[in-house]
């Protein structure tokens, strides 16, 4: 009563995501936070401490 079965067909990739990595100005850890565009206050996860970021460059993303 064995089955058989056929092979699974490989998945192409459907998108790709840019980490950026922030230096904690507190401990020094690297951040990594997903592309961010817009100004904001990153969260050391190990320090805990809050810090701002600079954006990225939203056209340099898109030409990635």
């Amino acid at each position: 009563m064995s089955e058989t079965r056929r092979p699974i067909t490989p998945v192409k990739p459907v998108g790709m995501e840019v980490i950026y990595l922030y230096p904690c100005p507190f401990c020094g850890r690297e951040v990594p936070l997903m592309a961010p565009t817009q100004p904001a206050m990153a969260q050391c996860d190990e320090c805990r401490r809050n810090f701002p970021i600079v954006p990225i460059d939203e056209r340099t993303l898109r030409y990635m």
